[in-house]
């Protein structure tokens, strides 16, 4: 299913825009700033943003800056503000459409469905990562330890790329079991601990930062 993450900080837009999506099948992750967005994004990168320009914490623009860092997700901005000069701002700072506010459902589908088929509709991989000697590359779907290839299975390199991309914090369960397993609807959480437990094992065996369990958390790579 097709993931749009919506951030806006007026509760009643997010609630509009949610049901137009989700009555077309979209499946629907929620923001109501601009630093719950970068969480939301990190923890489990949406197909598309649909983002408001003006938010609390961490505007727009600077919540865009920041995810083109590392990741080409298609992102749809809204914007009050009117005029050429405004609308050339946001595709300046890696937004890759915008819609003037107040807008129909006929242009938001459109718009939506466009940079979807622009972007495949799949989820972008991140850049490479690197965590002390641990180098993680989901492009390549690759990781090394000191430049040598670990020997990974699909779903403990999708768990290792979700800890890398957010080393040093704590990444939940729900959001590694979505990482891990992305095509179940509803993956049992007690799968985690076998594919840690091997994962785990591999990445101390070659002497590279660890899965630890923080308790009533997630984990984190140590």
């Amino acid at each position: 299913m097709t993931t749009v993450l919506i951030v806006d900080d007026d509760r009643a837009m997010v609630g509009m825009v949610a049901a137009l999506l989700g009555d077309e099948g979209f499946d629907i992750v929620t923001a109501y700033d601009g630093e719950q967005a970068l969480k939301r994004h990190a923890d489990d990168p949406p197909d598309l943003i649909v983002l408001d320009r003006r938010l609390p914490r961490l505007d727009g623009d600077e919540v865009v800056r920041r995810i083109r860092a590392n990741s080409d997700t298609p992102i749809l901005m809204l914007t009050g503000e009117r005029g050429s000069e405004e609308r050339a701002k946001l595709l300046e700072v890696g937004a890759d459409d915008y819609l003037e506010k107040p807008f129909g459902k006929r242009e938001l589908l459109a718009r939506v469905r466009a940079l979807l088929r622009r972007g495949g509709g799949a989820k972008r991989p991140l850049a490479a990562v690197r965590v002390a000697n641990l180098t993680v590359d989901p492009r390549m779907h690759t990781a090394s330890l000191d430049g040598r290839a670990l020997a990974l299975t699909p779903t403990e390199f999708r768990l290792l790329a979700a800890l890398a991309a957010r080393a040093g914090e704590v990444v939940d369960r729900r959001a590694l079991l979505r990482a891990a397993w992305p095509d179940e609807r509803d993956p049992d959480p007690e799968w985690l601990k076998a594919h840690l437990a091997r994962l785990r094992s591999k990445l101390a065996d070659a002497k590279g930062p660890v899965p630890v369990n923080v308790r009533g958390v997630g984990y984190k790579l140590d």
